[in-house]
């Protein structure tokens, strides 16, 4: 059940770029699609805490603040540079490049929590680069500030992921995640207040940025946080693969997006080099189990 609820997941977070798309399409700015993805999704786990886990106190205020400032700071802003991204390049190559996150995140270990990388790390990081130098071959004029937007997007990502790491071990995992929802709808909201960009006119937006929402955020995190509970992060990071080889697919079936042969083999590199990297610390976490 660990498995399927980590495939869920992926599948669901690839679906993202596709809402977003479709948002665009409807005359939805990014700010304004942003702002109420996080509001809609901040008011159902409010609600979800009140009705099924109300036995799970709220952290204390320090904690609170701690959270929301981790929603505000690091998820809001790198959301905001993906989707800025997504609207100005094919979700495809928006994914790869965005996809080069656990690249970055362990280069950051490495330098910040100098946890040195194995020469199996190494290795696949090589894949990993090899694949993002084919993908950036294949960026087409005019498309650059996309790419610079999902570059920053994966940095942003990537440190997000190193602050959580040492910040939410002791923390319920759908409580943090609530909390840090309403850091993000916060800031997201802040910055409409000034900008009033184009919120959903009509249905199909309304509808586009409800299942970003529900089914790209809420049913998205929890499966994952579900899933990792059940099988551990190092399994649960080569499951997750599957979440650009979704997003590959809805932008080439659903969105007629040219798919190359070379962007074929570097989304591929970058797959396996990622699916390399968590293997690698599944045995590593192992064997030091195993000595102790």
């Amino acid at each position: 059940m660990g498995a399927i609820y980590i495939l869920i997941s992926g599948a669901a977070f690839g679906l993202l770029p596709w809402f977003a798309r479709i948002a665009y399409d409807h005359d939805v700015e990014p700010l304004g699609l942003l702002t109420v993805r996080f509001l809609i999704a901040m008011v159902c786990l409010i609600i979800l805490h009140t009705v099924i886990r109300r036995h799970i106190p709220w952290p204390s205020r320090q904690r609170f603040g701690k959270l929301v400032a981790l929603g505000a700071l690091g998820y809001a802003p790198q959301s905001a540079f993906f989707f800025f991204g997504v609207e100005r390049i094919d979700i495809s190559l928006a994914t790869v490049i965005f996809y080069t996150y656990p690249i970055m995140v362990v280069v950051l270990s490495w330098t910040v929590l100098k946890h040195r990388p194995s020469r199996a790390i190494t290795l696949s990081l090589i894949v990993a680069v090899c694949g993002a130098a084919l993908t950036a071959g294949q960026i087409r004029t005019g498309s650059w500030t996309g790419v610079f937007l999902m570059l920053i997007a994966a940095a942003w990502y990537s440190g997000y992921i190193i602050v959580v790491s040492r910040m939410l071990k002791d923390i319920d995992p759908f409580m943090s995640l609530t909390v840090i929802m309403i850091g993000s709808a916060t800031a997201h909201t802040f910055l409409w207040l000034f900008h009033r960009a184009d919120l959903p006119s009509n249905w199909q937006g309304w509808s586009a940025a409800s299942a970003a929402a529900v089914i790209s955020t809420i049913l998205a995190l929890g499966f994952l946080i579900a899933g990792v509970q059940r099988i551990g992060p190092s399994q649960s990071s080569v499951l997750s693969t599957i979440e650009p080889v979704v997003s590959i697919s809805v932008g080439v079936l659903a969105l007629n997006e040219t798919l190359t042969f070379i962007r074929v083999i570097g989304a591929a590199l970058i797959v396996v080099g990622v699916a390399m990297m968590a293997r690698s610390a599944q045995r590593s976490v192992a064997s030091h189990k195993y000595v102790e």
